[in-house]
């Protein structure tokens, strides 16, 4: 009984999972997307929820009447029951074509990712293609911004200051080494450099081998300097020449694109 018991878990985790992906992930009610491209983002969507168990969720409104778009995220995302895990681990996207309005909201371990340079990262890319009218490009821009932040949380790790400017950081730690490492060889350089001038030939001279027996004075030649009398000075001078973070568990942005 128990071994039947144990065979029936993965089917019932099976099912369970079928119900929690029942609801649909892309939701294009202005009919802005292809129906390939709407399976697409589908696709990728599973690919990304499967692997890092985050929500991911596109919805793609003409109107949403006086509703802040914020609010009409959260609301759409509860009442919908979007969300994975205990804590409802997911972000929401929304689109409004009719004012031009949009809106990022995260739930869950997604408040924790979903900082401020992962959210202007977020915004940048997706934006880019919504002023371009590229809507596809955006939800796609979307969903790969959102595995590369899954994938650093898996490490332990985030999208912050350190890894959006991770190269810069690098080369100029490079930099700096090279500058010190040169100077470090220029200064043992300079202390295996023991030869001394002499000003003097004493130091080459067998004491008492060289004498002189005639001394005299010949004149050689003379210098005149000549220096003009100052009669007058002159002198002359010189000119010198919606962040938020509000409701009950949801984090987000929203504006206009």
């Amino acid at each position: 009984m128990k071994i039947k018991s144990l065979l029936f878990l993965p089917v019932l985790f099976a099912i369970l999972a079928g119900y929690a992906f029942a609801q649909e992930r892309v939701v294009d009610n202005a009919g802005l997307l292809s129906d390939s491209q709407k399976e697409d983002l589908r696709r990728q969507i599973a690919s990304i929820s499967q692997a890092y168990n985050f929500d991911l969720i596109i919805v793609i409104e003409r109107d949403i009447g006086y509703t802040e778009p914020e609010n009409y995220a959260k609301e759409y995302f509860t009442r919908n029951g979007y969300g994975l895990g205990d804590d409802r681990d997911g972000c929401l996207f929304l689109q409004v074509t009719g004012n031009r309005d949009y809106s990022i909201i995260a739930s869950g371990r997604g408040r924790e990712i979903l900082n401020s340079y992962a959210f202007d990262k977020l915004e940048t890319d997706a934006l880019k293609f919504l002023h371009e009218n590229n809507y596809y490009g955006a939800y796609q821009a979307f969903l790969k911004d959102w595995e590369l932040f899954l994938s650093l949380d898996k490490n332990y790790r985030s999208y912050n200051f350190f890894y959006e400017w991770n190269y810069v950081l690098v080369t100029i730690s490079w930099v700096i080494a090279f500058i010190i490492g040169l100077i470090v060889v220029q200064v043992w350089k300079a202390g295996m450099n023991t030869a001394l001038p002499q000003k003097a030939a004493a130091a080459y001279i067998v004491p008492g081998s060289l004498a002189f027996r005639v001394k005299r004075d010949d004149f050689l030649y003379s210098t005149v300097t000549k220096t003009r009398r100052q009669t007058e000075s002159s002198s002359s001078g010189g000119r010198g020449i919606h962040t938020g973070s509000s409701g009950g568990g949801f984090t987000g942005r929203s504006g206009k694109y």
